[in-house]
């Protein structure tokens, strides 16, 4: 079984947007710095996945996201290759990475909570009866269910029977 059912919040979506501090601006820019140096424990000039894990909850202390795995993986994945070059560690994540990976974890978990709304046996897995159910909420977002099956079958990319939320967010992003 999951982890309960994550709501929509706007004060934890203020939250999220300042202590994830992602933006192209001086300030945001500045406190990513004094953040980083925080985070990056042994000061090696990279974070890997068990750094990122003990900073979410010591440093950047936000417990929504460091009790939702999927969130961190899938954001510390696609952050570590955002700005990849031949000399680049491929097991982590670099400074110049970092604005990306606060990013995602923002992006990844207003993800979550849709994917988490639709998930309602909270079992890690969209079926088709609970996708059907999600339907309406989707028409909110502004996507078109008139072709509720062809939605299906391209967010169960794999054929699987169901909707993972690695497959939720390649779909939402496409």
């Amino acid at each position: 079984m999951m982890a309960s059912k994550t709501k929509y919040d706007e004060k934890l979506f203020m939250e999220l947007r300042v202590k994830l501090p992602y933006l192209d601006t001086e300030s945001d820019r500045k406190a990513r710095m004094a953040q980083w140096s925080r985070i990056d424990f042994n000061g090696n000039g990279v974070l890997s996945l068990a750094e990122l894990d003990k900073g979410m909850r010591d440093v950047i202390k936000l417990p929504v996201l460091f009790n939702i795995k999927p969130v961190m993986l899938r954001a510390f994945y696609a952050a570590k290759d955002k700005c990849r070059t031949r000399k680049s560690r491929s097991d982590y994540v670099e400074r110049r990475e970092y604005k990306w990976l606060l990013q995602y974890l923002k992006q990844y978990f207003e993800y979550w909570v849709v994917f988490d709304s639709a998930d309602l046996d909270s079992d890690g897995r969209v079926t088709w009866s609970e996708f059907e159910f999600a339907l309406p909420l989707m028409s909110k977002w502004g996507i078109d269910i008139s072709e509720p099956r062809q939605l299906w079958n391209m967010a169960d990319a794999n054929g699987g029977g169901v909707i993972l939320f690695d497959e939720f967010i390649d779909w939402v992003i496409k």
